[in-house]
């Protein structure tokens, strides 16, 4: 087993983790995207960056799972109305407001108020006792992975600043974020000073969460709408965000946004003056090569239009790099964009055209019919700029060039049963032209819930059945200029999972899992899970334990852990062996928190554990997490 993968980071600008209450349905979904191979930490983290219902567009309110136009536009409107959202149970009575959207919103959405002092301040850190020694004898310390966060925000000034360390690193400053938001201030309705993102059409440009390429979660992507914004950057990722400033100007139903953007990316540059990689990893260790060696400068305006049915736009953005690239890439390109997203009813549209030197595009179509959503999607891809990809690339990643059709489906077909479908014909293709692959996926999900509630106690029992079936999980790690596949899973593979969960009346809870996987080329994996929770109130005690069984790393399960309130760590299971956990939080007077995770990994036969030039076997490891918090409303 690797132990903990990525931890991730879901906490708002508020200090609200958003992980805490996951139903079974959401859990899977998120080992979806772990599981692919094509999706890191950072792109994950950007999937869960919480929606504040008083500032978010009727767009970005639909990027919250179970959302429905009807109930994004009630929101919007009540706001309008009452001026701001105080509470969650304000909107229980709106138009179009179900049981599973609002609970989707407590989970994905927090409330900001304006006209009050909201601080939040965090530190997390957390180290793997056995693995200590090796990071010492390579790197001079211990393998600390700590972080901070710090957050101001009265009413409509906001402050936001990060720290981050990763294991191996010498400083605990490695990283720093910092960034100021000052809305409605004379004309401007934004104005962002130091690190932000931006994020408009469906992703070609200024990419995040890999919303165009193919994932494990394939379905997701076509019915999750992406929100035009300009947002502080509030994550602990080293890469996705520009470093400047960017105001808005709104004019009626049009808005104007201008950046700027100037950074320095890590990065290896041959003798010749090119660059032949990048490193996105965040992680600076001794051994690697200099950092901060590839000056990035971006500058450009954008134009939309929004209404309730129509959101469109046009931009164009300076691309300027300080060394030329091995590979295709261009270090100095305009890229000119359009983006169209249009809602009539029960039909939607989405469309993005990209032109810098080449065309790219990606166009969804999309129809509700009662309980079920179809979906048709077309792309191609063939930008040259290496800013907007997103996923763990290096500069010769991706080399090729890639087209195909997807189509998907989500089907309720009873209250208790969900179907979801995708199917993509794609093919990868050589900047020379040459073919390299040309193949097809298939991905079916389909799952049963059953809820029963015992209205006199308040307790109640969720049974949960899934199946999942994948002709195939490829990942493409093209060389310079060969491109090549690596195939994780050569065949099909499918998965059969069983959960039980029952909330007694009093503060206990318990929950248990059992998951098969079936590999075409005959290998399988077995996986129990059995979880407990203890939360009568300020005090919560949770304990894990899970055997796996794997005859493969292909066979591997990813797993979602109970988390600490601000952190979701992400577990892949490969091998024979066992995992256990006990997590423990404090919550005094609503202000002060403080949280200690104990985690052990026992395997079934010694393993090789590496740091860098040092390794030793080991029968299995143990990782203490601790995590202080203080807030102010």
């Amino acid at each position: 087993m690797r132990g903990i993968v990525c931890s991730i980071i879901v906490v708002s600008a508020f200090g609200v983790g958003i992980c805490a209450a996951q139903s079974a349905e959401e859990e899977a979904i998120d080992e979806n995207i772990l599981e692919s191979v094509l999706t890191n930490s950072d792109d994950v983290a950007d999937t869960f960056v919480p929606v504040d219902l008083n500032e978010a567009s009727e767009y970005e309110l639909l990027s919250i799972p179970e959302m429905s136009t009807t109930c994004a536009a009630s929101i919007v409107s009540f706001r309008k109305r009452d001026g701001i959202i105080r509470r969650f149970d304000d909107l229980s009575h709106i138009e179009g407001m179900t049981t599973e959207i609002l609970s989707s919103l407590r989970r994905r959405a927090v409330i900001s108020m304006r006209s009050t002092l909201n601080l939040n301040v965090m530190s997390y850190a957390s180290v793997s006792l056995q693995r200590s020694p090796l990071f010492e004898k390579s790197y001079g310390e211990y393998g600390v992975m700590n972080f901070q966060r710090f957050n101001i925000v009265y009413g409509d000034f906001k402050a936001f600043a990060v720290t981050d360390k990763d294991p191996g690193e010498s400083s605990y400053a490695d990283f720093y974020s910092l960034s100021l938001r000052i809305g409605r201030l004379w004309c401007f309705s934004d104005i962002v000073a130091g690190d932000y993102t931006l994020s408009l059409g469906n992703g070609l440009l200024f990419s995040r969460g890999g919303m165009i390429s193919k994932s494990a979660g394939a379905v997701t992507p076509l019915f999750t709408s992406r929100s035009n914004s300009l947002k502080p950057y509030q994550s602990k990722g080293e890469n996705k965000f520009m470093r400047g400033v960017a105001f808005e100007l709104p004019a009626g139903p049009f808005r104007v946004t201008v950046f700027g953007s100037s950074k320095s990316l890590s990065a290896v540059v041959s003798d010749s003056g090119s660059v032949t990689s990048v490193d996105y990893s965040g992680l600076h260790l001794p051994s690697q090569s200099p950092r901060e060696s590839l000056l990035e400068q971006i500058a450009g305006g954008i134009l939309r239009y929004e209404s309730p049915e129509l959101n469109a736009g046009v931009s164009g953005t300076l691309f300027s790099y300080d060394h030329k690239f091995q590979n295709d890439y261009l270090n100095r390109s305009i890229a000119l964009e359009s983006f169209t997203r249009l809602r009539l009813d029960d039909i939607s549209f989405a469309g993005e055209l990209l032109y810098d030197k080449a065309f790219s595009y990606n166009a969804t179509f999309g129809v509700d019919y009662g309980d079920a959503r179809f979906a048709l999607g077309l792309r191609e891809l063939r930008s040259r700029i290496l800013q907007n990809y997103s996923g763990p690339l290096s500069e010769s990643f991706p080399s090729a060039l890639e087209s195909g059709v997807y189509i998907g489906t989500t089907m309720h077909a009873t209250d208790f049963l969900k179907f979801g479908l995708y199917y993509d014909r794609f093919a990868i293709k050589s900047r020379s032209g040459k073919p390299e692959r040309d193949g097809e996926e298939i991905f079916a999900d389909s799952y049963l819930t059953l809820r029963r509630k015992n209205r006199s106690d308040g307790s109640s029992t969720l049974v949960y059945i899934r199946y999942k079936y994948k002709t195939k999980e490829d990942s493409y790690i093209p060389a310079v200029d060969i491109p090549a596949a690596l195939s994780v899973i050569a065949g099909s593979k499918q998965t059969v999972r069983l959960d039980f969960r029952h909330k007694f009346s009093a503060p206990f809870s318990f929950r248990s899992r059992i998951e098969r996987n079936y590999l075409s080329s005959g290998e399988k994996g077995e996986l129990l899970v059995i979880d407990t929770g203890w939360n009568p109130g300020r005090i919560e005690l949770a304990a894990r334990i899970c055997f796996y069984r794997t005859d493969s790393y292909s066979a591997a399960f990813y797993t979602v852990e109970k988390d600490l309130p601000h952190v979701a760590e992400f577990t892949v299971l490969y091998g024979d062996g066992a995992r256990l956990f006990l997590l423990g939080s404090w919550k005094a007077n609503g202000s002060l928190t403080a949280s200690v995770k104990i985690s052990r990994d026992i395997y079934s036969r010694s393993r090789e554990i590496s740091v860098g030039a040092s390794s030793r076997l080991l029968p299995g490891t143990t990782g203490i997490s601790l995590e202080i918090g203080y807030s102010l409303d």
